[in-house]
């Protein structure tokens, strides 16, 4: 991989990361066909360089379903899509990204335990994207479970951002602009990614599958 992507800001980073660690450990070969759904741009493709990467737009719009035909996909992904997903809509964008997906969906979202953090960290900050998470709330992990189960997937569950190291980064993260924001990225990414896919977690990642 490109050594630019240590340069990512840190939480996109860790998702990104430890995604392809989860679709390596899948060893269906390739090139794969992967979509990334809810996607603004394509950081997450130099992850995968070898693969067939596309984008779904990251508007994803209550009820809309997606225009492939089933398994178009071997694998399918959402990274921190799904908190920006109305509640009651939750349910039918997991089965429509399933449903695209020959092998594996990869889904990984914050969860509700992480809502003290989050609205420590929105206080300070102003974040427009923590906002929303608390507008339509962050799933909660044992619900979202039940749901895997009620459509029929089966699924492993993956610890991903400590949640005191993510809470201490975005207040870090807040006050840099630039290439201070890319070195301290850098820094972070290169020597701490492999201890924080730990508990107590910011989110989690889950391969789903049929």
């Amino acid at each position: 991989m490109d050594d630019s992507i240590f340069k990512l800001g840190f939480d996109r980073y860790q998702r990104f990361r430890l995604t392809q660690e989860l679709i390596d450990s899948l060893a269906l070969g390739g090139p794969l066909s992967i979509l990334e759904v809810g996607a603004f741009d394509n950081a997450f493709q130099p992850f995968v360089a070898g693969h067939r990467h596309s984008l779904w737009p990251r508007e994803v719009r209550p009820g809309e379903p997606i225009d492939f035909a089933d398994n178009t996909f071997d694998v399918t992904l959402a990274l921190d899509v799904l908190e920006h997903v109305p509640a009651e809509e939750r349910g039918f964008f997991v089965s429509e990204c399933a449903r695209v997906a020959s092998n594996a969906f990869i889904i990984g979202f914050p969860v509700s335990t992480s809502l003290a953090a989050e609205q420590f960290v929105l206080k300070l900050t102003g974040s427009a994207w923590l906002a929303q998470h608390q507008e339509l709330g962050l799933p909660d992990k044992s619900e979202m479970e039940a749901l895997f189960k009620k459509l029929g997937l089966s699924f492993t569950c993956h610890a991903n951002g400590s949640l005191p190291s993510w809470t201490a980064m975005m207040l870090l993260m807040h006050g840099l602009r630039g290439e201070q924001r890319e070195e301290v990225s850098d820094f972070f990414n290169r020597r701490f990614y492999a201890l924080e896919n730990r508990e107590p977690a910011y989110r989690y990642i889950y391969v789903l599958q049929k």
